[in-house]
């Protein structure tokens, strides 16, 4: 029995019995499955999920019509027609999700006045008439038009029963149309649908009646609810505890998450690394005190023994995963056999969602999405992962940091025997300064993950070995992995030996005084000002550029300047021009001079690919060895970021064969 006794305890749920308290959260539109690319995100990413070990698996966020309901040109579903040809798709993946022993589900929904303006839409409707900024007519619902869109759920709940889903998910959070009705920021209505909670709840109530009598008791239905809605005027958790208590006897499920998609980093939707873990566990609590069914809490959960605590402290009945699956789908499987020590954590990078899907070309998005610690994840050439390999090579891997450690790693796994060198006295390369950062506790535990990954496996590793040709020639390789890293930039800033580089502090944090000049706004420059913030200093980036952090994910990007508005001060447009003791000057476009004082200054100019030292061990190799496979991955090829390191790594080791 595992030591997680609350997670891995069964449960009732309706008129079913769940295995354990993990569940999948929605993710990947269910509409995914009619897009060649994406379909096989879907049914790769569910069925990884069920067999993972996850007690019901929920696909993503589907539309239950595709003229006011669908907010991207996904390939409508005709729910009226059982033989419409998305049936004969989705069958086979539901089939797989129930035979791996989870419950399958699928989240409908409907976005209401944030339909987008997409062929074939030429309207939208919601509590409210008006006209949207750019132009779009949106329609006070009358109660034919809510009729309408309540057959749409039920006729659709009906299609995905008839695919073989054990129910549905009903969407009532977010600032979708059914939340739009419950919040007294998107209703002002003065009629029986607006004013009181009791009237705002009517239409939602309405639907989820109409789906519980048309599809039966033994049908699930999870209701999803923003707890707290996080924008001005917006809806709080006692609101939300009280629409849950009226729902209650049309639910099995409640499913706790928090704001609104149109705003969904500030709000809180999507958690970044910025948030704690489990953001959304107290308005799951409360909710769970109104109500006798049980309840589900999303947002932030990537660690089991937290996960357990959170359900022991009465916070919740289940947890669901979303991101933290990407990273990890057989974290349930894990985790019940006490091998929590080997889950890839998710870090909250936001690789695996960039953005909003609004704008986006969906025939791109396979290129588009990726996860930092799970590099197989998205690896769309299935004979390319399904290759055995021809015979046991001897392989060399040079350079012990996350590129090498993956290559070392994946390259064992495969069968090969497998020597890892690396010049210093640690592995890690560049991501040791996660042991310190304040921020990258769930990066520096995927570093130490594929640390002791290398430690279990038959792995020969070399410390503190700086390698020559002879050296080379005596170990002996039939292929070579080259992944040496990069090193930091350093500009012709007049005085800049007066600064110190970004990494440095993490090193030696006793150097740093208490106002810290950081000359740099990319992202390790604001990163590392965020840390220093976090110790008590006083912190200045000043960057060239009219904006800060252009070179990160979308999504982290909003988390992180977020974060910097309440803890350092930054100055844009400004080009550095001199740096001396305790003073940095600085020159505006307009030529403008800027001087400002600190204890420290702190340089982070960009990262610079060790492109010279790859190309002196590549021909050390061809020297010792002859002509054996060379592969370079990582930065040494160009100083990237994480997440392209452990995939190129990934993709070298599995083509030795």
């Amino acid at each position: 029995m595992s030591k997680f006794k609350h997670l891995f305890a069964p449960i009732k749920v309706g008129t079913h019995v769940y295995k354990n308290r993990i569940l999948a959260a929605p993710i990947y539109c269910g509409t995914f499955i009619n897009i060649p690319g994406l379909d096989y995100v879907l049914k790769h990413a569910m069925i990884a999920r069920a067999e993972g070990g996850c007690a019901q698996v929920t696909f993503g966020e589907t539309a239950v019509d595709f003229v006011g309901a669908c907010r991207e040109p996904f390939p409508p579903i005709n729910y009226e027609n059982l033989n419409d040809p998305t049936m004969e798709k989705l069958k086979p993946v539901v089939a797989k999700v129930k035979e791996a022993g989870a419950y399958a589900m699928i989240e409908l929904s409907h976005c209401g006045e944030s339909v987008e303006p997409i062929p074939g839409v030429e309207y939208g409707m919601g509590p409210m008439g008006y006209t949207r900024e750019d132009g779009m007519k949106i329609y006070a619902m009358d109660e034919k038009m809510m009729a309408m869109v309540t057959d749409h759920f039920v006729t659709a709940a009906k299609f995905m029963k008839e695919a073989g889903f054990d129910g549905v998910m009903i969407h009532a959070g977010h600032g979708w149309l059914l939340h739009q009705f419950l919040s007294a920021r998107t209703n002002q209505r003065t009629d029986e649908y607006g004013g009181s909670l009791e009237n705002r709840a009517r239409f939602p109530l309405h639907v989820f009646k109409a789906v519980r009598e048309a599809m039966g008791e033994d049908f699930i239905i999870e209701m999803r609810v923003s707890g707290e809605e996080c924008e001005e005027g917006g809806m709080h958790t006692d609101e939300t505890a009280a629409f849950c208590k009226m729902a209650e006897p049309y639910v099995d499920l409640i499913h706790v998450s928090v704001g609104v998609y149109r705003n969904p980093i500030l709000s809180g939707e999507f958690s970044s690394m910025y948030q704690p873990h489990g953001l959304n566990a107290d308005a799951a609590e409360a909710i769970k005190k109104q109500v006798n069914v049980p309840v589900v809490v999303v947002g932030g959960i990537n660690d089991p023994a937290f996960a357990d605590k959170l359900i022991a402290d009465g916070k919740c009945d289940f947890v669901a995963l979303a991101r933290q699956l990407t990273a990890d789908p057989d974290f349930a499987k894990k985790a019940e056999a006490d091998r929590e020590d080997d889950i890839n954590p998710c870090i909250r990078c936001f690789k695996c969602f960039p953005g909003p899907l609004e704008g986006v070309d969906i025939s791109d998005m396979p290129s588009i999405y990726g996860c930092t610690v799970n590099p197989q994840e998205f690896f769309y050439d299935e004979k390319f992962l399904n290759t055995p390999i021809q015979s046991s090579k001897n392989v060399l891997v040079i350079g012990g940091g996350i590129a090498g450690m993956e290559a070392a790693i994946v390259a064992c796994d495969r069968g090969h025997k497998v020597t890892l060198v690396e010049k210093s006295g640690k592995l890690g390369g560049l991501l040791n300064f996660t042991d310190t950062d304040n921020y990258k506790k769930d990066l520096g535990k995927f570093k130490q993950l594929l640390v002791r990954r290398v430690q279990e496996r038959n792995i020969n590793v070399m410390l503190n070995t700086e390698l020559t040709a002879e050296a080379i020639k005596e170990m002996g390789a039939d292929a070579v992995i080259i992944a040496v890293g990069s090193k930091p930039v350093t500009l012709p800033i007049p005085g800049l030996e007066n600064a110190m580089q970004a990494l440095e502090v993490y090193d030696d944090i006793d150097k740093v005084g208490s106002n810290v000049i950081m000359i740099g706004g990319g992202l390790v420059g604001c990163e590392t000002g965020l840390h220093l913030a976090k110790t008590g200093r006083n912190v200045t980036v000043i960057e060239m550029a009219d904006a800060l952090a252009v070179d990160s994910y979308p999504m982290h990007r909003l988390g992180m300047l977020d974060e910097m508005s309440r803890m350092v001060t930054a100055k844009t447009g400004l080009k550095c021009t001199n740096v001396t003791p305790g003073k940095v000057t600085t020159v505006d476009k307009d030529g403008n001079e800027h001087v400002f004082e600190a204890d420290t200054i702190v340089y982070a100019l960009g990262m610079k690919a060790c492109s010279d030292t790859a190309a002196q061990l590549k021909a050390m190799v061809t020297e010792a060895l002859g002509d054996v496979p060379v592969y370079e991955v990582g930065d040494c090829v160009r100083a990237t970021k994480v997440y392209d390191a452990g995939r190129e790594a990934f993709t070298a080791a599995m083509s030795i064969l």
